[in-house]
């Protein structure tokens, strides 16, 4: 009965080490699928020896298709990847490059994540880097901004507008 115990036990300890050294991954900021088909490389970014597994067919060249995020967990858990998709995300746009320019129009009511990490009057945490120090305050975003763009923040309590650049949702940095 000893023998029993030892190996459930020994077996909950192997699952569990397996779980805990899943990759973890991030999704692209900018998803394109060069092939028939959209793999787990073009969505996410740390994919590794996963990165070729097909995932979806890929839209036409010069066209756009979306990806749902119940959709793009299932198949990251499947293929033993750790993802948490972002908050507010209910699809996701893959572009195929090629013939004429892939255009979409905005869809009503479904957020994306091309959708802006900073929206004009929300609360933004402004990090501000400088040799040996870093300081953060909280601002209000004067227009919005997605990540890696240029945005004007206000600082409440100076009244100041200041430059950053979006770090992720709420957040930003500014450099001397």
């Amino acid at each position: 009965m000893l023998r029993w115990y030892t190996l459930l036990a020994c077996l909950y300890l192997i699952f569990n080490a397996s779980l805990a050294f899943a990759d973890t991954v991030t999704l692209r900021s900018r998803i394109e699928a060069n092939g028939p088909a959209i793999t787990l490389g073009d969505v996410f970014e740390g994919a590794g020896p996963v990165a070729g597994r097909a995932i979806a067919p890929s839209p036409p060249p010069g066209q756009i298709s979306t990806l749902s995020v119940p959709l793009l967990s299932a198949a990251a858990s499947a293929a033993g990847l750790e993802w948490t998709p972002p908050s507010g995300v209910a699809t996701v746009p893959v572009v195929r490059p090629g013939g004429m320019r892939a255009t979409l129009p905005p869809m009503q009511g479904a957020r994306t994540v091309s959708d802006a990490a900073i929206r004009r009057g929300e609360p933004v945490t402004l990090v501000y880097n400088a040799p040996g120090m870093a300081l953060s305050m909280r601002t209000r975003a004067l227009e919005d901004g997605a990540i890696g763009q240029s945005v004007r923040l206000l600082n409440t309590a100076s009244n100041r507008t200041i430059d950053a650049v979006v770090t992720g949702p709420g957040a930003a940095r500014a450099t001397p």
